[in-house]
């Protein structure tokens, strides 16, 4: 057992050469759940979340697909004729984004990001690729520099999943009254991923409610102009635009 490596990527790389056993994920009180595996990270259009296919009319200009994993968002774009870039952090996830067709990819992490994320007209973090910032401090902090870097009609795709209702993934009414009990973020989880003989190291996941993202983004330079999704439980899209 490989502990603290990049496991989930190697899973994504897996995938790409048509592998179809799904990692599985581990909580930090123990609890350990099967992933969505291939069927959802590899998935077309068709499989996508609603709130995902709807705001594909909201798209414009040049993209950046934030948390790419293989790609599935970055190809759906690059085969409309958009010029979309993949980012990730995983260089596993690079590889096997590029195995699967993806053309302009960049493996780097949200930090080394402000400085070129000028160049985009539209930002899409989806897969409740929200949760990547970690916590509500480095969202606010991060969402301001981009604010600042960014151009004038810029756009952010932010997806979430409401924690109170049962749909986030590991997160369940237990775990958010702990959370609240240590004063954390009700919808905060610390999760790693296991896979074949890969262990990952141990990461902060955040996932918040429409009121509480629509909260968080105030002074932060953007505001909300959108948000689609149709059911309470399921993965909700906010697009941000510039104040």
């Amino acid at each position: 057992m490989k502990a603290g490596s990049d496991a989930f990527g190697h899973a994504v790389l897996d995938w790409a050469r048509g592998g179809a056993i799904p990692e599985m994920i581990e909580r930090d009180d123990g609890l350990t759940t099967i992933g969505a595996g291939p069927l959802v990270y590899l998935s077309d259009v068709k499989g996508w979340p609603s709130a995902e296919r709807q705001s594909m009319r909201y798209v414009r200009g040049r993209v950046l697909d934030v948390g790419c994993g293989a790609g599935r968002v970055t190809l759906h774009l690059q085969r409309r004729g958009f010029d979309a870039v993949g980012l990730d952090a995983s260089s596993l996830a690079i590889q096997a984004a590029r195995l699967r067709g993806v053309k302009q990819l960049r493996c780097a992490s949200l930090e080394t990001l402000a400085s070129n994320i000028g160049s985009f007209d539209t930002v899409v973090m989806f897969g409740n690729n929200f949760g990547i910032f970690g916590s509500t401090e480095r969202a606010r902090k991060i969402l301001t520099q981009w604010a600042k870097k960014t151009n004038p009609r810029a756009r952010i795709f932010l997806e979430s999943t409401n924690p109170y209702c049962g749909g986030a993934p590991g997160i369940d009414r237990a775990y958010y009254r702990r959370n609240k009990e240590r004063g954390n973020s009700p919808g905060l989880a610390r999760f790693r991923y296991h896979y074949d003989h890969y262990v990952g190291s141990w990461f902060s996941w955040l996932y918040v409610s429409r009121s509480e993202l629509r909260v968080l983004v105030r002074g932060t330079g953007w505001h909300l102009a959108h948000v689609l999704g149709e059911h309470s439980s399921e993965p909700y899209v906010a697009i941000l635009e510039r104040d």
